[in-house]
């Protein structure tokens, strides 16, 4: 297969992410070498990520159970010995054919589930809901190539799903797995939430101790002069007067 072909197959299929946690040194190393020589035989493209992937890969020096992060996601257990819970293990020394293996199960499993919850995030993201793109994406969330045409056209001004998608000319489906990173990154701003925001911050500024101002409570209606009052002042005024004279 050609350069070219190869990268038009690439920019095809879904970029997943994994990351690595509990390896020692030189196993991590090599299993993240391992998944960059098998990218032209595996159904997804596979980057590594620091944190918050789709993907947990641990070993024995980390349980697969702990600090499980929310939303729960598959786990990959690499190590000497099965630890028999259930999930997903590979053993030590890794085989390429056995990791190939792995990676195309589990990552049919997370386009699976990216299928699934597809008809829920474009209900909570509406297409004409703007949003806005607060800083340049870091490089592993550019991976493939019409993730920087995505980049690009958010850059300088508010966008929203329906037009990302006509000028791109991508489906939904990888808009809104870009959108998602993006926003679990804190790289995008909803702009009806902002403005929103920002009126609610105005609003407190108003008081000093930071609470909501309150109205400020009308002047008391003064009482009225009794008329007889005001006689006898000018009549005593008028006395003084005389006295002067």
């Amino acid at each position: 297969m050609s350069n070219a072909a190869h990268s038009a197959v690439k920019g095809q299929r879904a970029l997943l992410s994994f990351s690595v946690e509990g390896l020692p040194p030189r196993e991590e190393l090599l299993f993240k070498s391992l998944v960059r020589l098998l990218d032209h035989r595996t159904h997804q493209h596979w980057a590594w990520k620091i944190d918050r992937a789709d993907l947990r890969v641990v070993g024995e020096a980390l349980s697969p159970g702990s600090e499980n992060p929310a939303p729960p996601v598959p786990v990959l257990a690499v190590g000497q010995v099965d630890p028999q819970r259930g999930g997903h293990f590979l053993t030590l020394p890794l085989h390429a054919d056995a990791l190939e293996q792995t990676l195309n199960r589990l990552g049919a499993m997370v386009v699976h589930a990216r299928g699934l919850g597809l008809a829920a995030a474009e209900a909570v993201l509406a297409d004409d809901a703007e949003f806005r793109l607060l800083r340049w994406p870091p490089a592993a969330l550019l991976e493939a190539p019409h993730r920087i045409r995505l980049a690009t056209l958010m850059t300088g001004r508010p966008t929203s799903l329906g037009v990302l998608r006509q000028r791109s000319g991508m489906g939904a489906q990888e808009c809104l797995d870009f959108i998602a990173d993006l926003r679990r990154s804190g790289l995008i701003e909803n702009v009806a939430d902002a403005a929103q925001a920002a009126t609610h911050t105005a609003a407190l500024a108003q008081s000093p101790d930071g609470s909501q101002p309150e109205p400020a409570p009308s002047a008391p209606a003064r009482d009225p002069v009794q008329p007889g009052l005001l006689a006898r002042i000018r009549s005593r005024l008028g006395l003084l007067a005389t006295a002067h004279k």
